[in-house]
């Protein structure tokens, strides 16, 4: 799957010319945490919702008695705190790419540039959104956690036993597994149904299955 498939499309964009308390107002009627600073269509940066909080954080100037005057955000300027040169990816880009950008740099999102021009944005809810939808954690299922050696002839045999039940896989997990490095534990998440029967051919296959929850 690429980028342009869950990209934000319609932005809520910014130019460098507007204030702090403009970028602040944009965030939280739209309940957004980045803004794309813009010029026409090109992209010269982007803001967040951090780089807002630590301009408010920073002290202000001292007056000539020594107090400090804070600073007014309708006065500050996005051009003075923007990220500049921000990463960037476009609408081709691999998801697992984006992912691992964000991941990387410990950033919160990636503009999408196509030709120039900004296309959209791709956040980390996005691409946690799309992983969710694609375990199908929030469809109601059932689990079957099954212990087997990393040769695909042993995952095909598992997989064939559910499919002539006629039950679907919705996603398939795998994680170590602590008694023997050379197996693993693999996570079938499946289409809700009852997996008592499937748990008994499973082992009469002379698979482990250490968890099933229906």
């Amino acid at each position: 799957m690429i980028v342009g498939e869950i990209m934000v499309k319609h932005l809520i964009t910014i130019k460098k010319t507007d204030s702090l308390k403009d970028a602040q107002g944009l965030m939280v009627k739209h309940s957004i945490r980045h803004l794309p600073v813009i010029d026409g269509s090109e992209l010269l940066g982007i803001i967040t919702e951090s780089d807002i909080r630590g301009a408010f954080i920073q002290q202000g100037n001292r007056n000539k008695g020594g107090e400090i005057q804070l600073m007014d955000p309708a006065r500050m300027k996005v051009n003075d705190h923007m990220t500049r040169n921000a990463l960037t990816v476009s609408p081709d880009t691999h998801i697992e790419d984006a992912a691992l950008l964000i991941y990387q740099n410990k950033i919160g999102a990636l503009p999408v540039v196509r030709d120039g021009k900004l296309a959209g944005i791709v956040s980390i809810m996005d691409i946690l959104g799309l992983f969710v939808d694609m375990m199908g954690i929030i469809h109601s299922s059932s689990r079957i956690d099954v212990v087997m050696n990393k040769a695909p002839k042993n995952f095909e045999a598992v997989s064939s036993i559910i499919n002539k039940n006629d039950v679907n896989i919705i996603s398939v997990g795998m994680a170590p597994y602590a008694k023997d490095d050379k197996k693993q534990v693999y996570f079938f998440r499946l289409d809700l149904c009852k997996t008592k029967k499937l748990v008994k051919e499973i082992e009469a296959a002379g698979y482990t299955v250490l968890a099933a929850l229906d």
